[in-house]
């Protein structure tokens, strides 16, 4: 029903201790023999700048080469987070040189899409809008250079007390700093998934890519579609009528609860149940 590619977010990945080994051959070659056809980058910013040296040498073209070579596609690299990688503090010149530096080997790898997050948090209500000046200021530049390199930077929206947790929110950062939209199906807690995408879309931001995952509208919970509370029959088809051209792109926790794991296999199922429409 859906004609959009099956992808995935490496962040599955994540060991215990916090580290992800989604960029090890082994790891790739894995996922693509369970039929998903692009990736996205998504690691700590120590994994990306001293376990894979993605910024050094070649790495990030060999990177890319053996991908290509298996036959699986970077879609998109997220950029890291935390509240020392927040582009909205008031002293977040290193975050953005590190930024910079990763959009430019993304570039080098034929990367297209650079997801970032607005902010860290929690952001006290009173320093709400400082937040928003710091992070509008940074991101214009970032999305700047992300055009230099022939990337796509795009927002995501954000939970709690993040910047770019409603849709009003997002619409300002996006105006004012002229990057792109990234959907997240588990983030919005303050209004519904499905009026915030159509807000989105009907102001011209039509998502450039996904992470789709489920949750209980109390809190992020990175579940597979079908066990909460989304309603897929109308986020899809909202996104498909508004012209969605980007993946199906799953970020899914492998440790969803201290009883429950979701397994790769599961996760293959579950996005070949979803793009067939099976899952309302």
């Amino acid at each position: 029903m859906y004609q959009w590619e099956k992808g995935i977010s490496l962040s599955f990945f994540q060991n215990e201790q916090g580290e992800c080994v989604g960029g090890d051959k082994v790891v790739l070659d894995k996922v693509r023999s369970y039929g998903f056809d692009c990736v996205e980058l998504s690691f700590s910013h120590d994994d990306y700048f001293k376990k894979y040296r993605f910024t050094e040498g070649d790495n990030a073209e060999q990177l890319f080469q053996y991908c290509e070579s298996i036959g699986l596609k970077i879609l998109s690299i997220h950029l890291p987070f935390s509240d020392v990688w927040d582009l909205s503090c008031d002293d977040a010149q290193k975050a953005l040189q590190d930024d910079v530096k990763l959009l430019e080997a993304a570039g080098r790898a034929n990367i297209s899409v650079a997801v970032i997050h607005p902010s860290f948090e929690p952001i006290a209500e009173e320093a709400r809008n400082k937040r928003l000046s710091n992070a509008k200021k940074n991101l214009k530049i970032l999305n700047q250079v992300a055009k230099e390199n022939g990337i796509v930077l795009a927002l995501e929206n954000l939970p709690r007390t993040c910047l770019g947790n409603t849709s009003e929110e997002m619409l300002s950062l996006l105006n004012e700093t002229g990057a792109a939209f990234i959907f997240d199906t588990n983030h919005s807690l303050s209004e519904d998934n499905v009026s915030f995408l159509q807000n989105m879309i009907q102001h011209g931001y039509c998502p450039v890519s996904l992470h789709i995952s489920d949750y209980d509208y109390v809190d992020e919970r990175h579940d597979l579609p079908g066990n909460g509370v989304n309603d897929w029959k109308k986020l899809l088809t909202m996104l498909r009528d508004g012209g969605y051209k980007g993946p199906a792109l799953y970020e899914i926790r492998h440790k969803v609860s201290a009883e429950r794991t979701i397994s790769l296999e599961e996760i293959a199922d579950n996005i070949a149940l979803l793009i067939n429409g099976d899952i309302k």
